[in-house]
């Protein structure tokens, strides 16, 4: 049974139990009021039988008459009935029926001691019966029902045309909120088959813009997550492009290395040492794509920890140092307010690649003789790490661009290199809720800077 199909069954099932419940509340509640509307009619027509038979004793059939034309207002009134012995004729001259009268007399001689029907003889032995019409009746007619003005039927079609009616009201209202229900679920459904079949551009929100309630947020959370699908799928293919244009030049290269190799091998010795450079070119271009993939696809944060800040920026420099005197540089490292004991929680291994992308980067860039300066110092909120050199610098238009995997700026043509270094070195600062900027800086040269957490000492303090 389909989802629209159950709403609708489940509503129309609470509606039918809700109108016989309903009506079986009304039912009870009329019982009562009729039967304690009995109880208190037949009391009061007792008490007035009572009050009659008092007053014809004391002051005789007139004055009994007279109080019966008074209380001929009263409904109750008209139920106390008094014949006379000699004509069987109610005093009021009010029709009775002889086999009521009959009735209420048999009752009368056989329970002498009711206060439903009593026989009175006057002071000269006329006989006079005094009764409560319908004494022998427990209940009264039912009040009536619910009543459409206007309609002359019996009530009890009354009743039915009001519970048809409200069970069509019901049942049209059962249909309309179950459509609404259903409706935002089919075009759901519709997207997500649009998304199974490959279309990542398919989108439910805004066909659910009418509505403000937990299905339009669910729509909007759909949308997020094709936006972010389609994101990862063209990253993918983004990937899998640059991957294959970044391999086919170096296996291009050694195959040629080869073919050079067979045709001259007394050359062998120089076309091995270029195919062991091509070859940890790409050893190297491998490593990066899995480091990259890794960051941007793992479920998981890095495992952390803490690690002392200052002897791990001295290592690294001091590791920089080698590259830096092939290249006649120098890598130098400058720290403002630290403390010796500063401490930061990350992963050493991966901010130690981080950082050591920029430096390379930075000396490959950088004319012989300039010095690379590592920077390191802190405010109240951040950590800030900066990596200056003095190349060429970046166009302000490629700027934004730059920590994007395998682009490459204009100022980096014929430089060796794989456009992923500042691609890992952004994706690892998002995994330390930091991030990297870029900057020139006057005359010349590149900023890369990194804004970390702060750094706490080894007791936990700030």
């Amino acid at each position: 049974m389909k989802l629209f199909q159950r709403i609708f069954a489940t509503f129309c099932m609470v509606i039918i139990c809700a109108i016989f419940v309903a009506s079986f509340s009304v039912w009870l509640l009329q019982t009562r009021m009729v039967e304690n509307h009995f109880q208190r009619t037949r009391t009061m027509e007792i008490n007035l039988l009572s009050n009659a038979l008092t007053t014809f004793q004391a002051q005789g059939e007139d004055a009994t008459r007279n109080l019966l034309e008074r209380w001929r207002s009263d409904p109750s009134a008209q139920n106390v009935i008094i014949i006379t012995g000699d004509n069987k004729q109610d005093i009021l001259g009010r029709s009775v029926q002889p086999d009521e009268v009959a009735h209420a007399y048999d009752f009368a001689l056989k329970n002498p001691n009711s206060n439903l029907s009593a026989i009175y003889y006057d002071p000269f032995g006329e006989e006079y019966l005094f009764f409560i019409r319908d004494f022998d009746k427990n209940t009264v007619k039912p009040m009536p029902g619910l009543l459409i003005p206007g309609l002359s039927v019996a009530p009890v079609w009354h009743e039915f045309i009001i519970l048809a009616v409200t069970l069509i009201v019901g049942l049209l209202l059962a249909y309309i909120l179950a459509s609404n229900i259903s409706r935002p679920i089919r075009i759901l459904e519709k997207g997500m088959n649009r998304l199974a079949s490959g279309d990542l551009n398919a989108r439910v929100s805004q066909q659910l813009d009418d509505r403000k309630d937990e299905l339009a947020s669910l729509g909007v959370h759909f949308d997020r997550m094709a936006v972010q699908l389609q994101k990862l799928v063209e990253k993918e293919r983004h990937l899998l492009h640059h991957v294959s244009h970044e391999m086919r030049s170096p296996l291009a290269r050694i195959q040629a290395l080869l073919g050079l190799l067979h045709m001259q091998p007394q050359k062998q010795e120089v076309y091995l040492g270029k195919l062991e450079s091509e070859l940890t070119r790409m050893d190297a271009l491998v490593g990066e794509l899995l480091t990259l993939s890794r960051l941007e696809t793992a479920n998981t944060p890095l495992e952390k920890e803490p690690f002392a800040l200052l002897p791990f920026l001295e290592q690294l420099v001091e590791d920089s140092q080698p590259v830096a005197q092939q290249n006649e540089q120098t890598v130098s490292l400058e720290v403002r307010g630290i403390n010796p004991e500063a401490r930061f929680n990350g992963n050493e291994g991966y901010l130690y690649r981080a950082f050591d992308n920029v430096i390379r980067n930075a000396m490959n860039y950088s004319p012989a003789g300039s010095t690379i300066l590592l920077s390191c110092y802190e405010n109240r909120h951040h950590l800030h790490i900066e990596i200056t050199d003095n190349g060429p610098g970046i166009r302000e238009d490629q700027i934004p661009h730059i920590f994007t995997a395998f682009y490459r700026a204009d100022s980096s043509a014929n430089k060796p290199g794989t456009g992923l270094g500042l691609a890992l070195a952004r994706h690892i600062a998002e995994q330390h809720d930091g991030k990297i900027l870029a900057e020139n800086v006057s005359p010349n040269g590149l900023k890369i800077h990194f804004i970390l957490p702060k750094t706490q000492l080894p007791g936990g303090k700030k």
